[in-house]
């Protein structure tokens, strides 16, 4: 499989990556969780709460609700992407016009 990473690689041009500065530490605990997990199928899924509350509980990392909260959308909208990644048809997020919500 190709990834847009490559596509841009190979078309000699920059990747572009999103820059990430408020709460950044809550990007490294993502990715240390694991953003997603397979569902058993071989299909990457989000994280479910019991993932959140168990990295929550061995590491100390995440102590607020609304960070587990926000490591929860976060983990579905990698999945997300992740999904939407194998389409040629999808606009990657970093092309996307902001949203509002």
């Amino acid at each position: 499989m190709i990834t847009r990473a490559k596509q841009y690689q190979d078309a000699g041009r920059p990747v572009p990556f999103v820059q990430v500065h408020a709460c950044a530490y809550l990007l490294e605990a993502l990715i240390e969780a694991g953003p997603v997990k397979s569902d058993g199928m071989g299909n990457r899924v989000a994280l479910d709460w019991h993932d959140l509350k168990a990295y929550a509980d061995m590491t100390g990392a995440v102590t607020e609700a609304w960070e587990a909260s926000m490591l929860r959308r976060m983990s579905m909208a990698f999945a997300n992407g992740l999904q939407e990644g194998k389409s040629a048809f999808s606009i990657a997020p970093v092309d996307r016009e902001p949203t509002n919500g």
